[in-house]
């Protein structure tokens, strides 16, 4: 199906919501799918819902909370920001397998009640098809709290969400695919703020190295080992001896003494 289709496709669903509430999270998909909600619905018929926890770094939060001005909506329409607490949830904080179903669960859950007391019934997330096809437990929960996947069920993978996005004007449309801090933290391992802010300020320093969309996860048995996971077109930047030094002292500066490299890198 041509991308043409898919985005009448993907209005036709919207409208036949009515009134939309959107877990909002900033990135790619999410930002693409506010703006067709809010071009084809109108202002008032979507709520912008937007969960700020210690999962996420403030640069994120920061990106969030201006996305509607720097796209083109000065006014009229406002993100809520609801605030959780993951690390008062014991479940999550003893990092199983199941802790981003857990997450995704408890955050939606949150959601729903918040968009039944403003009147909505139909809450809506910017999962696409390309996200169906990896290991995502977080599906799970959104499938048993029934909600709806506009994008999947107009037929958009990533490449038609980043082409519309283009297209549109978003700000978003190049930017890396993001997911939580805590999804660095090896399976097992506890997750503390202490280990999240860490985490933070290891890929806020490689951004300002020159390599954005970067993660670093930690080690499941040496705290002072990391492991790198960056954009495959940033491979040549690492390779530069002078940098790759740079990127070497400044994790030895902060008590790493091991920097591994993903070989695999990120798309």
């Amino acid at each position: 199906m041509q991308l043409e289709a898919k985005v009448e496709q993907l209005e036709s669903l919207l409208r036949s919501c009515g009134r939309v509430a959107l877990a909002f999270s900033g990135g790619v998909d999410s930002s693409l799918l506010l703006k067709c909600a809010l071009e084809t619905l109108g202002i008032g018929n979507v709520l912008v819902l937007f969960a700020r926890s210690e999962l996420l770094a403030q640069e994120d939060i920061w990106l969030a909370k201006n996305w509607l001005v720097v796209n083109g909506y000065p006014q009229g329409v406002e993100i809520e920001f609801v605030q959780l607490h993951p690390l008062d949830w014991k479940e999550f904080v003893m990092n199983g397998e199941d802790r981003c179903y857990l997450c995704k669960h408890l955050i939606y859950s949150t959601f729903r009640k918040r968009m039944e007391t403003r009147g909505f019934s139909c809450l809506i997330d910017g999962t696409n098809t390309d996200d169906l096809k990896g290991h995502r437990p977080g599906l799970r929960a959104i499938r048993e709290l029934g909600v709806t996947m506009p994008l999947v069920e107009a037929g958009f993978d990533k490449i038609d969400v980043r082409s519309l996005s283009r297209q549109l004007g978003l700000t978003t449309w190049d930017r890396p695919s993001a997911s939580c801090l805590a999804t660095r933290i090896p399976v097992g391992m506890e997750i503390t703020s202490q280990r999240l802010r860490r985490i933070e300020i290891f890929e806020k320093g490689l951004r300002r190295l020159g390599l954005p969309g970067c993660r670093v996860r930690l080690s499941s048995s040496h705290q002072d080992v990391v492991c790198l996971e960056i954009s495959t077109k940033n491979f040549d930047i690492v390779a530069n001896s002078d940098t790759r030094l740079e990127i070497l002292q400044f994790f030895n500066d902060r008590g790493v003494k091991k920097v591994l490299l993903n070989l695999e890198g990120r798309v």
